[in-house]
């Protein structure tokens, strides 16, 4: 057989060997914990028939000799294992337990709060097909040993289910968007997380001392309220701005900004009056 070159040199290389691969259904465990095996092969599949469908919907305009046709969605893959040999009965085996135990990962263990059946994952050596549930059984008994299955033939389907997000990605996820909202609220001018109550009464600290050090340069009355402590400061905790309260709860004004690490004061950020030909450091 003539292969194409690009494609066969496109290939992957393959070990032939198989001794001791096994085939197994295994838990799908999302946490990266060690899988649990739920279902033993007794014998490997002598073949596997995957299939998969692309959906889409027929729309036929009026008059058209032709339908057009839209997609909506492709399915998950379909695993198909057929005509799964067992024989156990020169053996003196019973094959009870690998029927009941296959028809259980169809179930749901009320009992102990499971509520539908198992995710599971198919493997065989490096061949791997999950997640998915097992969504169809059947079987043949043909022989018996006192009434025990000794000669079965067994099929099998699996369909692909979404992959679930394991916690790690998920807190892998919550970080980025986290930093994502920090960055936002710093392009807008706010601290990147709201300040604590220790931050705030930092932003306070800051803002009476600045208040104090540069008193010449407010308006008369703000330098009374100053000297004669009657005033308030409140601070922002979503955007950080400390604003400075006169008597009666009258806003006097902006005095400066606190992004949890430094004072941002100035032109367009501090609007506490000033004297005549005054400017807000």
């Amino acid at each position: 057989m003539k292969y194409n070159d690009k494609a066969y040199n496109g290939l992957p290389d393959a070990s032939k060997q198989s001794k001791g691969i096994e085939a197994v259904l295994l838990e799908y465990d999302i946490s990266g914990n060690n899988p649990k095996p739920l279902w033993l092969f007794l014998v490997n599949p002598q073949s596997l028939r995957f299939s998969r469908e692309a959906k889409y919907t027929e729309i036929s305009p009026l008059a058209s000799q032709r339908s057009e046709i839209q997609y909506t969605a492709t399915t998950g893959q379909t695993l198909s294992i057929p005509d799964l040999i067992l024989q156990t009965w020169y053996c003196g085996k019973s094959l009870r337990p690998l029927i009941e135990g296959i028809q259980r990962l169809m179930e749901a263990d009320i009992k102990n709060k499971k509520y539908a059946p198992p995710i599971l994952k198919f493997q065989m050596g490096t061949r791997e097909f999950g997640p998915c549930v097992l969504t169809n059984i059947q079987w043949e008994e043909s022989a018996w040993l006192g009434g025990e299955p000794a000669s079965v033939r067994l099929g099998l389907e699996l369909k692909e289910v979404p992959k679930a997000i394991s916690r790690g990605e998920i807190e892998q996820q919550k970080t980025k968007n986290l930093e994502a909202a920090k960055a936002t609220r710093e392009k807008q001018g706010k601290p990147r997380l709201p300040l604590t109550d220790r931050q705030r009464a930092d932003a306070v600290a800051a803002a009476k001392k600045y208040l104090e050090a540069n008193i010449k340069q407010w308006a008369a009355d703000v330098q009374a309220a100053i000297r004669g402590n009657k005033y308030k400061l409140s601070t922002d905790a979503n955007t950080g701005t400390v604003t400075m309260i006169g008597t009666g709860g009258k806003a006097i004004g902006k005095v400066l900004v606190w992004d949890g690490f430094a004072v941002k004061t100035g032109q367009g950020i501090t609007t506490i009056p000033l004297v005549s030909g005054g400017k807000a450091p």
